[in-house]
């Protein structure tokens, strides 16, 4: 009797490990097995286009190419203030649907701060230059360029053009202008039309503040050293800021017959202001005026 006693709690003194091992191990399996589920469904929702791919390009095709007509149709004097109002009406229409970015270097800087997938750029920039080149055909159209020759026919001759300065301007006017967007983007408490008021207001001053320093930096050019037009310099021909390489897709330089107050002639070329100074400059201004917002306001959200 015992014998027999001992032998059953010999038995059951091991099978108490066992059973705690088998637990341990149990749990172990399953905290393991979380982040790896979590990470597999953070990769695919990155990787998944969403449902209104296609009213998000249609949506930013036709305000690209809004607002690069009434840039291109505005008075000078008055374009910044024009533009700036039209971003704010097209913020309104359209922001629900794709956001409103209506720009490349948005989307651009949108993507550097987080807040945009990796996989919608191209669609966006693809929808965004497209609608720059339709605002090209529209301004033909209306010029009567399709039946007399082609009066506003652009030329990329200049796309490698490296003008610091210049991109200094694009630069600082696209940070200038990504910043007080990034902020009024972030406001959730602001009502949809304050929002779009204060994209279009930071749009109108980072124009002005790109106006200002074209302006300072062609004031400072010695023109009583250009015998003729051929000596001008490129900077000189810059007409404003763009802070958008959509809408300096469409855009042209000052040509010869504007500088030396003649008729234009039908042969005259018209350089696009689709350049690397203006491609470069705006990017990396939209990259740094965004992530600024975001070292300012203290946070790193992905909205």
């Amino acid at each position: 009797m015992a014998t027999t006693k001992a032998a059953s709690t010999k038995k059951a003194t091991v099978k108490k490990p066992a059973a705690a091992k088998a637990k341990t191990t149990v749990r172990t399996l399953r905290a393991d097995a979380k982040p790896v589920a979590a990470s597999t469904v953070r990769t695919r929702s990155a990787s998944v286009l969403p449902g209104n791919i296609v009213n998000i390009v249609f949506a930013e095709l036709i305000g690209t190419f809004v607002l690069t007509l009434v840039a291109l149709l505005a008075f000078k004097e008055t374009s910044a203030l024009y533009v700036g109002l039209t971003a704010t009406v097209l913020v309104m229409a359209i922001g629900a649907i794709s956001g409103a970015h209506i720009n490349p270097a948005v989307t651009f800087g949108l993507w550097a701060m987080r807040r945009l997938k990796s996989i919608l750029l191209p669609f966006y920039w693809g929808a965004q230059f497209l609608g720059a080149m339709l605002a090209v055909i529209v301004m033909n159209l209306l010029t009567g360029g399709l039946t007399s020759g082609g009066s506003y026919n652009l030329n990329f001759d200049h796309i490698w053009s490296l003008d610091w300065p210049i991109l200094g301007v694009e630069l600082i006017a696209t940070a200038v202008f990504m910043f007080g967007l990034a902020a009024a983007t972030s406001r959730r408490e602001l009502s949809v039309g304050s929002r779009a008021l204060g994209v279009g207001l930071s749009l109108l001053v980072g124009l002005l503040v790109g106006g200002s320093l074209l302006a300072t930096i062609q004031g400072s050019y010695d023109t009583s050293k250009w015998a003729s037009v051929n000596d001008v310099q490129h900077g000189y021909r810059v007409k404003a800021a763009t802070v958008n390489p959509a809408v300096a897709l469409a855009s042209t330089e000052a040509t010869d017959a504007s500088l030396t107050g003649q008729r234009a002639e039908e042969t005259e070329k018209q350089y696009s202001r689709f350049t690397t100074e203006v491609v470069l400059g705006s990017l990396i201004g939209a990259a740094l005026g965004g992530n600024l917002y975001l070292l300012v306001a203290g946070a790193r959200r992905n909205d």
